[in-house]
Parts: C-alpha cells; structure tokens; sequence
C-alpha cells in the first residue's frame, strides 16, 4: 500500500512518462511526415532513362534508327536490322533499367543497362562476370533464368535477377507487339532452396526459444541459431537484412516474389513476429553481422557499453543517421544509396576501402564493446523499434476501444 509520503513521487513519475510519450508521439509523427515528404519528392522526380544513345549498342550493324514512342527500329539501308526497347524490372536496390534488341527473327543481339538504382558494387560483380554477354543470341523461345540457362553471379544474386527478368519482359513484349510471334506461356516456379528453409527455422525456433523459461536450453539454442545465422545466411550466401531492404519497401520497389521469396520471408517475418510479440528475434538471436560481433566480444569479455551521460546521445545519433539515410534513398529513388552497412564487406569480402576501414574499427571494437555496431550505429535497429512503437500504439487504441465500448454497454 503506498504511503503519503510515496504518492508523489509516483505521481510525479508518471507524469514524466507521460510527457516522454507525448514527445515521442509528436517526433514520430513529424518523421512519419517527413518520410512521405521526401517519398513524393523522388516520386515526382522519377523518370525513365534515355536511352536514345545506346541504341546502336544493343542493334549492331544499324546506320539508322526510327524512334516511335518507347520502341526503337534499327535499319541498315532499307534493310530491318531489328527492334529494341527498354524492360523494367526490381533488383536489390530498385528499378533496373535495360535495353534490349532483338532481329526479325527474335534473337537477341545485345542489352545493356541504361538505368539502375543499385550500389555500384553489384554491378561490378556482374560487368565482372560478362554477365549480359550470356542472353545474346538467345530467342523469345528460352526460358533466360538464373540457373537454367543463365549463369547466376555470386554475391549479386538480387540483382541479376532483376537484370534477367527486365531482359525477359523487354523481349517477350517486342515479339508479340513486332513479331506477331507466338510467344510461350512462362512457366516459373517458386524459388525455395537451403536460405529459405534455414530463414523460417531460424523464425520459428527462435521464437520458440524465447517463451521458454529453462535458461540453458534458451542459451545454448540461442548460440545454434546465431551460429546457423553467420553460416548460412552471412558466409554462405550472404542474405543478410540491411536498410536497402526496408526502403525498397517504402519506396514501392518490390522483386518478383516467386524469384525473391527469400526477401518477402525475411522482411515479413521480422515485421510480423515484432509486431505480434514485442521482440525482434533477427537482431539478437540470428543477425549473421551481430553474431560475429558477439562472438568477438565472447574472447575477450566485452562488456556492454552505456555511459549514462551520453547514452541518451548515442541512441539519438542512431536514430538521426538511419533517418537520414531513409529520407535520403525515397528523395533520390536509390535505395541502395541508403545502405551503409558493412554487411558484404565482411561475408564475400569484397568492398570499397572505407567499407575496409569501417569493418576493420567494428572488429576491432567488438573485442571491447558488446555489439557496438547494433547498439550504435546500425540503422536497422531503429526501424524495428518503430514497428515497436506502431504496435504499442495499436495496443493502446485496441485497449481505450474496448473500454469505451464496456463503458457504453454499462
């Protein structure tokens, strides 16, 4: 029972988190605003390349070219060389853009790619890997996916796919609309392979996990999880979640989810299961990043650091970089341009030297501080903090509903 003496001071106390909580409200309220803001602003600027210049590229032997709208129309003389025109398609960070020519008979004679909101790291694997030269000479007839007659590029699986599917659609439109041709029904399967598997058993034992209350078998299947988590998800094929992801949500940019299922199981399972249980089982239990960072930290003792003068700074700062970094990728259309994570550089160690730089200092770091990139820098964090904060407020509104509507029936 509370004393005289302590109602005020928990009076007082629940003021103060009401007044948190209003402030909260408005800040995100004002974020939430900004981020429409900046998602009308890339929207209105959003326009299709020109791809007028390569034309010739993509239609070897054309002295001249008919424009008619979208459609390009290559001649030698009088003589039809063929036809191009541009596909779209989603890849990892966005649209791809890529423009492909075709000869009377329906061959392709050459594509290339006009337009992209990719890291420029992807598209060296895939000019690397001579990736386009593989669909020249291929006919409206071949299938053109990753694994059956087109090579897939390791470290790049996202957006070769994106590549090969603005390929296919570009091809398959010019026969019909300019060949009259017959072209046949596309036959594709759901593409649900080892990281597929391992992403929904890491969801569900991971959840399973956490409700239960014998805490050696929560610590040691916590470690199995985050050990299956580096492995397969990290070194061997290199899946992780990052903030390009989250704005390819927000900006509308949505891969093929037959081809992509591994990108709708993984942003759906880590909104869903924080949404319905209040925890985010990706980053603590099986984030291929955070679990390294642990391990690290595991041989030398590191310790979580939370000086109580900057904390509150710290966690703010964190906050501000992946804000900017969202409203940056929706103002430019880019989403590839909003990751900074170091995620590749580690798992097919391959990067830009700052990427180096900044993956060498979270090393190092991590052998003194407890996971200093998911405490302070990771952008991700704050994203599923929100959906934290959007089922709270669900809560609320379910909880203050029903009381009105018991009020009424009283």
């Amino acid at each position: 029972m509370a004393t005289a003496r302590t109602l005020p001071v928990q009076n007082a106390l629940q003021l103060q988190r009401a007044r948190q909580r209003r402030r909260q409200t408005i800040v995100t309220a004002i974020a939430l605003a900004i981020i429409i803001a900046a998602w009308l602003i890339g929207y209105a600027n959003t326009g299709s390349s020109d791809a007028g210049p390569y034309v010739k590229n993509v239609l070897p032997g054309a002295d001249r070219i008919e424009t008619r709208r979208d459609l390009y129309v290559g001649y030698q003389g009088d003589t039809l060389v063929g036809y191009a025109q541009v596909g779209t398609a989603s890849g990892y960070g966005g649209p791809v853009e890529v423009l492909v020519g075709i000869d009377p008979d329906g061959n392709i004679t050459g594509a290339q790619i006009v337009g992209h909101k990719e890291t420029p790291g992807f598209f060296r694997l895939i000019g690397r890997e001579n990736f386009l030269a593989q669909f020249v000479g291929l006919s409206y007839k071949d299938p053109m996916q990753l694994g059956d007659d087109i090579d897939r590029v390791s470290g790049a699986t996202f957006s070769a796919e994106g590549v090969a599917r603005s390929i296919r659609e570009a091809v398959r439109d010019l026969s019909t609309s300019e060949l009259n041709a017959s072209v046949p029904a596309e036959h594709r399967s759901i593409k649900f392979g080892i990281p597929e598997a391992t992403l929904i058993a890491l969801f569900v034992v991971s959840y399973f996990l956490h409700k239960t209350r014998r805490k050696n078998v929560k610590h040691y299947g916590r470690w199995a999880v985050m050990l299956t988590g580096i492995v397969v998800l990290g070194f061997l094929y290199n899946k992780p979640f990052t903030l390009s992801n989250v704005v390819s949500l927000l900006a509308g940019f949505w891969p093929d989810w037959q081809d992509n299922l591994y990108w709708f199981l993984l942003l759906g399972g880590i909104f869903s299961v924080t949404f319905i249980q209040g925890k985010n089982p990706y980053c603590s239990w099986f984030c291929p990043f955070g679990g390294v960072q642990e391990i690290l930290g595991s041989f030398t003792g590191a310790k979580v650091y939370r000086p109580r003068s900057i904390y509150t700074k710290l966690q703010w700062a964190q906050r501000v970089l992946a804000f900017g970094a969202i409203v940056a990728g929706l103002a430019l259309r880019m989403p590839g341009a909003a990751s900074y994570e170091p995620f590749g550089t580690l798992f097919n160690l391959k990067g830009s030297w700052p990427q180096w730089v900044l993956l060498v200092l979270v090393m190092l770091a991590s052998l003194v501080i407890y996971r200093p990139w998911c405490n302070y820098i990771c952008p991700l964090g704050p994203v599923v903090d929100y959906v934290g904060e959007v089922r709270h407020w669900a809560k609320d509104a379910w909880k203050n509903g029903k009381a009105r509507f018991s009020n009424k029936a009283s």
